[in-house]
């Protein structure tokens, strides 16, 4: 893609501020804490994965909360990527530490952040509810925020913030679109499957790859093999689906494979389509419209070719609805100092929005 169609896109964005407004609030001189708690998930019982029904996940308590009994704070839920879980945040990307270096130059308000497990053994359940995978939407909208604002000092639905990276990022827009109301500032790093173009369309091999299982022990070699785009294809499958077919995958691909090649079923290829976020923008702009603020970011220099023409994509489309938001194009890969820019360019202009709210 070139750079003048990169920067006309860039353009297209209505953007609602840089990323380095600083917040006015008392001086942050102690760290905050961490606690790592259980928590019910009936939202996946009886999915055909044998996820847990109770899941874990990491709480982010900011510096004074311990000191102030009555005050209450904004919550920033933070969700991982595909075959991660929450302590890539913790022990990969040392969130903790940067929230208290943020906090304490005043570069963010105090705030909960909150980091669950969003993963199965085929990588994840892309924060989307699904027979097979189970309902891994309400799970985060529904148990979790139950469990958070129930136990923790928060401030309530208009101070609630999502922030995802790459499958995280998706399930961020995802649930900005089919979930209205529950949160109020949404920013996606690096989302994947917004749109099914390159690596993340049927033309890839690891679509055939996967259409070939027959067995439980298929789906075992691959993990063995460690093909990664293959069991990515059957997480999507899987959490995509609307429907339960016969084991080993309970779901069924929208092409068949003749002769060694993918031709598409039409009417089930049409119905996946839809089911991706670039085609959901119309019937989700009355909500995204309601957002305080709304971001992407992405590298130029994604792993996943996919991601960065379909999230250029998806920003162009919400142009077209005369949806604000800001979209961030940078030289970067799909990994590449995501710690950093949590720190210095997202949880910044996150938390400027939540607090605009108070």
């Amino acid at each position: 893609m070139s750079r003048l169609l990169l920067r006309l896109v860039m353009l297209t964005a209505f953007c609602l501020g840089g990323p380095e407004t600083a917040l006015s609030q008392s001086s942050v001189d102690q760290p905050g804490r961490v606690v790592e708690v259980e928590i019910p998930a009936p939202a996946l019982a009886g999915n055909l994965l044998g996820t847990r029904d109770v899941q874990t996940a990491a709480i982010y308590l900011p510096p004074s909360y311990d000191s102030t009994g009555e005050r209450r704070y904004p919550v920033i839920y933070l969700l991982h990527g595909i075959f991660d879980d929450f302590r890539v945040w913790l022990d990969i990307e040392d969130v903790p530490a940067r929230l208290d270096r943020a906090m304490a130059r005043e570069a963010i308000p105090e705030a909960l952040v909150v980091m669950p497990n969003g993963g199965n053994k085929y990588g994840g359940g892309f924060y989307r509810n699904s027979p097979i995978s189970g309902r891994w939407a309400d799970f985060i909208t529904t148990d979790l925020v139950r469990y958070i604002e129930t136990r923790f000092r928060t401030l309530g639905e208009n101070n609630r913030a999502v922030v995802g990276h790459s499958m995280g990022g998706y399930g961020a827009l995802h649930l900005a679109i089919t979930r209205p109301g529950t949160f109020s500032v949404v920013w996606a790093m690096s989302p994947c499957c917004l749109a099914a173009v390159d690596d993340f369309g049927f033309g890839n091999d690891a679509w055939k790859r996967a259409a070939g299982i027959t067995a439980p022990e298929d789906i075992e070699q691959m993990m063995v093999d460690r093909d990664f785009f293959a069991i990515a294809a059957l997480g999507v499958l899987s959490a995509f689906s609307t429907t339960v077919h016969e084991p080993p995958l309970y779901a069924k691909f929208p092409f068949d494979i003749v002769r060694g090649e993918v031709v598409l079923n039409d009417a089930a290829y049409d119905r996946y389509l839809d089911s991706l976020p670039i085609r959901q923008v119309r019937e989700g702009r009355e909500a995204l419209r309601k957002l305080r603020g709304l971001g992407l970011g992405v590298g130029l220099n994604d792993q996943f070719r996919h991601i960065p023409p379909g999230t250029i994509a998806f920003s162009q489309r919400l142009g077209a609805e005369r949806i604000p938001h800001i979209l961030e194009v940078y030289e970067g890969d799909h990994r590449q100092a995501v710690g950093a820019r949590l720190e210095t360019v997202v949880l910044p202009w996150v938390g400027a929005r939540l607090i605009e709210g108070d």
